[in-house]
């Protein structure tokens, strides 16, 4: 009867070690493509830098263009943000709420939260941001920190602000006791947690540890990429409902405890 149960685990932990394998060879390959180019380009030698390659197709181009534009430059804000994400979750006794976000960005994408008290309409009365990161802009401290802890930060990052780049949300409403909690967790978790490192500690892991604070039952944070990652947290935590046919979707949203 234990059979299926100890195939799956063994399924998941040989997923994790591929995804975890995939991501190193990556980083590696990444970071002796750019020693390569420096040296090229010291050298005087002609680069052997490729020209960009347009991918055409629904949302894969639309996906492109969107890390495209976060890369080369930061235009001003298209989709201020909203609490559309919470109306579902909406419950006498917890007027404050997190919401757990994920959004493009130029490599895998980044899981994010939303935290604070909820306002009228699609509005927050006040709401702050945390995410793990690693520190600074220079793409160079990202390449290394698929191999090696980098030193992070914690706090908002580009495209968080603007809901054009969102790609899940999962949102749970909290009482004032619930919210202390949790904005405590955060507040800890800013000041400990120094470092990002792609494969063991990263921006999935860090929205793990707030999820446990807001009493609920993260996945694992090192199988799942940022929208998938939100969309299995909604899917664990139906609030004792069915898990909503919607969890993909990044309107999902349940009441907290």
């Amino acid at each position: 009867m234990q059979e299926p149960a100890l195939l799956e685990a063994s399924r998941r932990r040989l997923a994790h070690r591929s995804w975890v394998a995939l991501v190193a060879i990556a980083g590696a390959a990444l970071i002796l493509a750019s020693g390569f180019e420096a040296a090229a380009q010291s050298s005087g030698a002609p680069s052997t830098s490729l020209p960009p390659v347009n991918v055409s197709g629904g949302k894969s181009k639309q996906k492109q263009e969107q890390r495209q534009g976060q890369a080369q430059k930061r235009e001003p804000i298209k989709m201020p943000v909203t609490s559309a994400g919470c109306k579902a979750a909406r419950a006498p006794g917890k007027p404050y709420f997190v919401e757990f976000r994920s959004r493009t960005a130029v490599s895998f994408g980044h899981t994010f939260v939303f935290y604070g008290r909820l306002g009228e309409g699609n509005r927050f009365a006040s709401f702050k941001v945390a995410g793990l990161h690693p520190k600074g802009d220079d793409p160079n401290t990202y390449l290394q920190g698929m191999m090696v802890p980098v030193p992070s930060e914690t706090g908002v990052s580009y495209g968080d602000l603007d809901e054009q780049y969102l790609t899940a949300r999962f949102c749970v409403t909290l009482s004032e006791a619930e919210y202390r909690k949790v904005e405590a967790a955060i507040r800890n978790l800013q000041a400990t947690k120094t470092t990002w490192h792609a494969t063991t500690y990263n921006c999935n892991s860090f929205a793990a540890d707030i999820a446990r604070a807001a009493n609920l039952d993260p996945p694992n944070p090192n199988m799942y990429l940022p929208e998938n990652f939100i969309s299995r947290l909604a899917e664990l935590n139906p609030r004792g409902k069915p898990a909503s046919p919607f969890g993909m979707n990044f309107t999902s949203s349940q009441s907290g405890r």
